[in-house]
């Protein structure tokens, strides 16, 4: 699947606008003559820029706007891409309920499962790469997790 530059140029030029809007609204720092948003507001000016250069070679090059690939007719390829962002919608609508470690376990296993199709490598992945995420994020580095019901 190809998107033409120019969408994408379009969508960098509205992206950078918002960037340097919200950046307007970040507070000064007394006796300087910038604040907080000076780094968005630099950073934003060349994702215009390029925002609208690529918009202009899209035009130019007179690109349709989208081009699907052979793999878009499978409806089986579409569903492994869509996997991911549905297991994080459901990590996002089900953390709090479950916790972490419940939420990620079922989160990986469903997409290992979808993918793979071997359910003893799933539960077995799934589970030492939650304990371990969990155990790196929440016992080390003291990130505060979803605890759920479970406590955990």
């Amino acid at each position: 699947m190809k998107i033409s530059d120019a969408v994408f140029g379009v969508i960098l030029v509205v992206f950078a606008a918002i960037i340097l809007i919200y950046s307007r609204t970040l507070p000064t720092l007394p006796g300087y003559a910038y604040g907080s948003g000076f780094f968005p507001s630099f950073t934003a000016i060349f994702i215009l820029c390029g925002g609208i250069a690529l918009a202009i070679r899209g035009v130019r090059e007179r690109q349709p706007l989208l081009v699907l690939g052979e793999w878009t007719k499978s409806l089986r390829l579409i569903s492994n891409i869509c996997v991911i962002p549905l297991s994080i919608v459901f990590y996002i609508a089900l953390s709090d309920t479950l916790g972490f470690v419940l939420t990620s376990f079922l989160m990986m296993s469903g997409t290992i499962w979808w993918l793979r199709r071997k359910i003893l490598s799933t539960v077995i992945v799934s589970g030492i790469s939650s304990a371990l995420i969990y155990i790196f994020f929440a016992k080390m580095m003291l990130v505060p997790l979803p605890t759920g019901f479970l406590g955990i």
